[in-house]
């Protein structure tokens, strides 16, 4: 009897870039299979594993991309920044006035100009010390009376407020990243993941054969066909992902990101069209294979080791 379900999953998702590997889960296999599973009961338990896996990789995975609060922090960035410069173009506008107290004034403050000139080249967490830093001098008797005389205490006071803000939500991302770290990485959420589906594409397969041998009952027959074509279509999509960008080979112990990845050109995507199973509605699944001896054959998932490996 031929396989019900027959792919070398492994092969292909460790392929996948973190984004295609969300989205095969999200929108491929678990959108699709949530209202069929409660017809299939041997197989719901297996699959809400996988929800429950597949959480902690998308939480992961959004985590990794950028925290939530990441844009709010460049923009805080920005505006302390750009307080800032407006702050040291103003004091270097100075020495136009004709007013000698605040040419006397700006030059004064020239000095401290000096110090924090590198401000705006400077990652967040230096800029967090250096603004810092230079909001305190502001405050110093050796430097505030020359600010006053600018007439730029207002401008220190938005810049202080930027700057506090900005903190406070650096504090509040560094948490969220160190909470991601204790969930462990995406790398082993991922193979988690897979390691679950792999267990449900079983259970589904096993299901198949139990019912055929079994009772035949026809609208579980028709639950485990639709399974089976979603897991198909599924595929397929990804496949079609690798053929467009080209095949990119992850090693086994690699944990970077997907910039890291090199182009695997020695086993490209068949074409579509190539492979035709009789067995089922996806163009590119394998053949079909016997079993000796005539018997139920079920998916092994290591029986298809990837090519190269």
């Amino acid at each position: 009897m031929t396989r019900f379900i027959s792919f070398a999953f492994k092969s292909l998702l460790r392929k996948l870039h973190n984004a295609e590997h969300a989205d095969f889960y999200a929108s491929g296999i678990i959108k699709h299979l949530i209202a069929i599973m409660p017809s299939l009961p041997t197989a719901s338990g297996i699959f809400a594993t996988l929800r429950t896996t597949y959480q902690k990789e998308d939480e992961l995975f959004k985590q990794s991309q950028a925290a939530p609060q990441t844009k709010d922090m460049v923009a805080l960035h920005e505006k302390r920044i750009s307080l800032f410069t407006f702050f040291w173009n103003s004091v270097n506008m100075a020495k136009f006035f004709d007013n000698a107290a605040k040419a006397a004034a700006g030059e004064s403050l020239q000095f401290l100009h000096n110090i924090y000139k590198d401000m705006s080249l400077a990652n967040y967490t230096d800029a967090n010390g250096l603004m810092t830093n230079f909001l305190e001098d502001c405050d110093k008797p050796q430097w505030k009376p020359f600010i006053e005389t600018l007439e730029l205490t207002q401008l220190i006071g938005m810049a202080k407020a930027a700057n506090e803000a900005f903190i406070d939500l650096f504090r509040e991302r560094s948490f969220d990243k160190a909470q991601a770290a204790d969930m462990g990485t995406l790398y082993v959420a991922r193979n988690n993941v897979d390691e679950v589906f792999d267990a449900f594409v079983e259970a589904v397969s096993a299901a198949w054969t139990a019912n055929e041998f079994g009772p035949k009952d026809p609208a579980v027959r028709a639950a485990l066909i639709e399974v089976r074509e979603r897991i198909s279509g599924a595929v397929s999509d990804a496949e079609l992902v690798l053929a467009r960008r080209g095949r990119h080979k992850i090693k086994s112990d690699d944990k970077t990101d997907d910039a890291t990845q090199t182009p695997d050109t020695t086993n490209p995507a068949p074409p579509p069209g190539d492979n035709q199973n009789p067995d089922t509605m996806n163009p590119s699944v394998n053949p079909p294979t016997q079993q000796p001896g005539g018997g139920p054959h079920v998916l092994d998932p290591n029986e298809h080791p990837p090519a190269g490996e």
